[in-house]
């Protein structure tokens, strides 16, 4: 698909970025002349992504509606939590559905790693150090995404999505 100078696009590795400009670039040394989008990440005040136009490994999608959010918090209930044997198994899970690259598959692992991150703390435990890490990354791509749709910041997005995650959470405990 193409972009044009402009366009917002959720950048897999940076979240929503703006293509500023679309130019031939030597970027990679000697003989490697390709046409890339140069985006300004709109979450990384002065930061720039060079993503090549063909041939590149990192993808690139429209950013979802505000529809697309409406309708993940108004289902919240219907997003199902992830599931593993165990620990290795289920950090494996979160990366496969991760990979989805969609808003969908960062709330499903978003709603299960806060409900599993709830429930250690209220079990008296300490919140494992891969989900914060899950959280963090997932978190961020979900939560900035969403907030650009909405119009909003970050935060006010991160607390509209743990908000409704609390208060249509499952008594299920996952993997605490």
């Amino acid at each position: 698909m193409d972009y044009q100078v402009g366009d917002y696009l959720v950048h897999e590795g940076s979240g929503v970025c703006q293509i500023e400009d679309i130019d031939d670039m030597e970027l990679m040394g000697k003989g490697s002349r390709k046409t890339y989008y140069c985006m300004s990440p709109v979450f990384k005040a002065g930061a720039k992504v060079f993503t090549p136009i063909v041939g590149s490994t990192v993808r690139l999608r429209p950013v979802a509606g505000l529809d697309t959010f409406t309708r993940i918090l108004d289902n919240i209930d219907d997003i199902k939590c992830i599931e593993g044997a165990n620990e290795r198994a289920l950090q494996d899970k979160f990366k496969e559905v991760m990979a989805e690259f969609t808003p969908e598959s960062m709330a499903s692992v978003v709603k299960t790693v806060l409900i599993r991150k709830w429930n250690r703390i209220a079990a008296g435990k300490k919140v494992m150090a891969m989900d914060e890490k899950i959280l963090n990354l997932a978190g961020r791509k979900l939560y900035e995404e969403m907030a650009f749709a909405m119009g909003k910041d970050v935060q006010y997005a991160q607390h509209l999505f743990e908000d409704a995650v609390k208060s249509h959470q499952d008594t299920l405990l996952i993997g605490a």
